[in-house]
Protein backbone atom coordinates (compact mmCIF):
# COMPACT_ATOMS: atom_id res chain seq x y z
CA UNK A 1 0.00 0.00 0.00
CA UNK A 2 1.51 3.24 -1.51
CA UNK A 3 -0.28 6.69 0.48
CA UNK A 4 -0.84 9.65 -1.94
CA UNK A 5 1.76 10.92 -0.23
CA UNK A 6 4.43 8.41 -1.71
CA UNK A 7 4.81 6.73 1.70
CA UNK A 8 4.97 2.76 1.73
CA UNK A 9 4.56 0.94 5.24
CA UNK A 10 7.62 -1.70 5.73
CA UNK A 11 5.28 -3.71 8.18
CA UNK A 12 2.75 -4.99 6.15
CA UNK A 13 2.77 -8.79 5.40
CA UNK A 14 0.58 -9.16 2.50
CA UNK A 15 -1.32 -7.00 -0.11
CA UNK A 16 -4.82 -7.34 -0.02
CA UNK A 17 -7.12 -5.50 -2.65
CA UNK A 18 -10.78 -4.92 -1.16
CA UNK A 19 -13.84 -3.27 -2.73
CA UNK A 20 -16.67 -1.30 -1.13
CA UNK A 21 -18.85 -3.76 -0.61
CA UNK A 22 -21.74 -1.20 -1.16
CA UNK A 23 -21.29 -0.89 -4.42
CA UNK A 24 -22.62 -3.88 -6.65
CA UNK A 25 -19.92 -6.53 -7.71
CA UNK A 26 -19.81 -10.09 -9.21
CA UNK A 27 -17.76 -12.24 -7.87
CA UNK A 28 -16.61 -15.59 -10.32
CA UNK A 29 -13.77 -18.03 -8.94
CA UNK A 30 -12.40 -20.99 -10.12
CA UNK A 31 -9.59 -23.52 -10.24
CA UNK A 32 -9.09 -23.76 -6.38
CA UNK A 33 -7.14 -26.56 -4.83
CA UNK A 34 -8.97 -29.44 -4.06
CA UNK A 35 -9.80 -29.61 -0.40
CA UNK A 36 -9.59 -25.64 -0.38
CA UNK A 37 -12.44 -23.74 1.65
CA UNK A 38 -13.67 -20.89 -0.98
CA UNK A 39 -13.79 -18.25 1.72
CA UNK A 40 -15.80 -15.77 -0.34
CA UNK A 41 -19.72 -14.67 0.07
CA UNK A 42 -22.13 -15.03 -2.65
CA UNK A 43 -19.25 -15.73 -5.48
CA UNK A 44 -20.08 -17.53 -8.69
CA UNK A 45 -17.77 -20.73 -9.08
CA UNK A 46 -17.09 -21.86 -12.68
CA UNK A 47 -16.19 -25.43 -13.06
CA UNK A 48 -12.61 -25.63 -14.63
CA UNK A 49 -9.91 -27.22 -14.19
CA UNK A 50 -6.45 -25.74 -12.53
CA UNK A 51 -4.51 -27.06 -15.77
CA UNK A 52 -7.07 -25.02 -17.75
CA UNK A 53 -7.34 -21.93 -15.67
CA UNK A 54 -4.70 -19.54 -17.01
CA UNK A 55 -5.56 -20.36 -20.66
CA UNK A 56 -9.20 -19.29 -20.03
CA UNK A 57 -7.90 -16.46 -18.01
CA UNK A 58 -5.58 -15.12 -21.04
CA UNK A 59 -9.43 -15.49 -22.92
CA UNK A 60 -11.14 -13.38 -20.48
CA UNK A 61 -8.93 -10.57 -20.51
CA UNK A 62 -8.67 -10.72 -24.55
CA UNK A 63 -12.13 -11.02 -24.33
CA UNK A 64 -12.86 -7.99 -22.06
CA UNK A 65 -10.30 -5.82 -23.68
CA UNK A 66 -8.71 -4.60 -20.05
CA UNK A 67 -5.37 -3.97 -21.05
CA UNK A 68 -3.11 -2.64 -19.99
CA UNK A 69 -3.25 -4.21 -16.59
CA UNK A 70 -1.02 -3.86 -13.05
CA UNK A 71 0.41 -6.79 -11.81
CA UNK A 72 0.91 -6.59 -8.10
CA UNK A 73 2.58 -9.47 -5.83
CA UNK A 74 0.28 -10.27 -3.04
CA UNK A 75 3.54 -10.28 -1.03
CA UNK A 76 6.60 -8.95 -2.11
CA UNK A 77 7.69 -9.97 -5.51
CA UNK A 78 11.24 -12.62 -4.43
CA UNK A 79 8.56 -15.28 -3.79
CA UNK A 80 6.77 -14.97 -6.82
CA UNK A 81 9.88 -14.75 -9.01
CA UNK A 82 11.53 -17.94 -6.91
CA UNK A 83 8.58 -19.76 -7.47
CA UNK A 84 7.72 -18.56 -11.28
CA UNK A 85 11.44 -18.35 -12.52
CA UNK A 86 12.27 -22.21 -12.82
CA UNK A 87 9.47 -23.07 -14.74
CA UNK A 88 9.59 -20.06 -17.47
CA UNK A 89 14.06 -20.50 -17.86
CA UNK A 90 13.22 -21.19 -21.48
CA UNK A 91 10.80 -18.08 -22.06
CA UNK A 92 12.96 -15.37 -23.27
CA UNK A 93 10.32 -12.56 -22.36
CA UNK A 94 10.56 -13.79 -19.10
CA UNK A 95 14.21 -13.71 -18.58
CA UNK A 96 14.26 -10.16 -19.82
CA UNK A 97 12.24 -9.36 -17.20
CA UNK A 98 13.74 -11.64 -14.37
CA UNK A 99 17.19 -10.04 -14.92
CA UNK A 100 15.72 -6.78 -14.58
CA UNK A 101 13.75 -7.48 -11.34
CA UNK A 102 16.38 -7.92 -9.64
CA UNK A 103 16.47 -4.47 -7.77
CA UNK A 104 12.63 -4.54 -7.37
CA UNK A 105 12.36 -8.34 -5.70
CA UNK A 106 11.56 -6.92 -1.86
CA UNK A 107 9.24 -4.31 -3.39
CA UNK A 108 5.31 -4.99 -4.36
CA UNK A 109 5.58 -2.15 -7.13
CA UNK A 110 3.45 -3.55 -10.00
CA UNK A 111 4.12 -4.56 -13.43
CA UNK A 112 2.49 -3.10 -16.70
CA UNK A 113 1.24 -5.74 -18.46
CA UNK A 114 0.18 -5.29 -22.10
CA UNK A 115 -2.17 -7.67 -24.94
CA UNK A 116 0.99 -8.41 -26.21
CA UNK A 117 2.08 -9.99 -22.85
CA UNK A 118 -1.15 -11.72 -21.78
CA UNK A 119 0.17 -15.58 -22.82
CA UNK A 120 3.36 -14.83 -20.58
CA UNK A 121 0.96 -13.83 -17.80
CA UNK A 122 -0.68 -17.24 -18.90
CA UNK A 123 1.87 -19.03 -17.99
CA UNK A 124 2.90 -17.14 -14.58
CA UNK A 125 -0.17 -17.93 -13.84
CA UNK A 126 -0.19 -21.73 -14.72
CA UNK A 127 3.13 -21.71 -12.23
CA UNK A 128 1.47 -20.44 -9.28
CA UNK A 129 -1.15 -22.62 -9.79
CA UNK A 130 0.76 -25.47 -10.05
CA UNK A 131 3.67 -24.92 -8.46
CA UNK A 132 2.48 -22.76 -5.71
CA UNK A 133 1.98 -23.21 -1.89
CA UNK A 134 1.75 -20.23 0.34
CA UNK A 135 -0.07 -16.87 -0.12
CA UNK A 136 2.75 -14.69 -0.55
CA UNK A 137 3.32 -16.39 -4.03
CA UNK A 138 0.19 -14.77 -5.34
CA UNK A 139 -0.42 -12.41 -7.87
CA UNK A 140 -3.34 -9.72 -8.01
CA UNK A 141 -4.20 -8.31 -11.69
CA UNK A 142 -6.19 -4.70 -11.66
CA UNK A 143 -7.40 -3.54 -14.68
CA UNK A 144 -6.67 -0.11 -15.54
CA UNK A 145 -9.68 1.07 -17.80
CA UNK A 146 -12.43 -1.58 -16.81
CA UNK A 147 -13.73 -2.22 -13.47
CA UNK A 148 -11.94 -5.92 -12.85
CA UNK A 149 -9.63 -7.40 -10.26
CA UNK A 150 -8.39 -10.95 -10.69
CA UNK A 151 -6.71 -12.72 -7.27
CA UNK A 152 -4.86 -15.28 -8.43
CA UNK A 153 -3.95 -17.19 -5.34
CA UNK A 154 -1.64 -21.07 -5.18
CA UNK A 155 -4.74 -22.87 -2.96
CA UNK A 156 -7.97 -19.85 -3.74
CA UNK A 157 -7.26 -20.73 -7.68
CA UNK A 158 -8.47 -17.63 -9.66
CA UNK A 159 -11.30 -15.03 -8.53
CA UNK A 160 -12.54 -12.16 -10.55
CA UNK A 161 -14.12 -9.24 -9.03
CA UNK A 162 -15.96 -7.24 -11.94
CA UNK A 163 -17.95 -4.12 -11.47
CA UNK A 164 -20.87 -4.81 -13.57
CA UNK A 165 -23.36 -7.65 -15.02
CA UNK A 166 -21.99 -6.66 -18.98
CA UNK A 167 -18.79 -7.80 -17.95
CA UNK A 168 -19.65 -10.76 -16.06
CA UNK A 169 -21.85 -11.94 -18.99
CA UNK A 170 -18.54 -12.14 -21.04
CA UNK A 171 -16.87 -13.95 -18.67
CA UNK A 172 -19.16 -16.08 -18.71
CA UNK A 173 -19.07 -16.97 -21.72
CA UNK A 174 -15.57 -17.51 -22.54
CA UNK A 175 -15.66 -19.96 -19.39
CA UNK A 176 -19.11 -22.07 -21.07
CA UNK A 177 -16.94 -22.34 -24.34
CA UNK A 178 -14.19 -23.75 -22.39
CA UNK A 179 -16.71 -26.14 -20.47
CA UNK A 180 -18.11 -27.53 -24.19
CA UNK A 181 -14.16 -28.63 -25.14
Amino acid sequence: MVTLGGESPTDIEFLQIDYDERRQAHRTAFSSREGHDLDVENAEVLEISREKAGEVLEHILHKLHVAPLLILPIGKWRPVFDLVTPALTDNEQWISIDSEASIKMNTRDPLVCEPRDLHLLRAVVEAILRDGEELAQGISIAAIQAPVLVEVEPAGGILLTIGNEGLADEVRAVADAFNVE
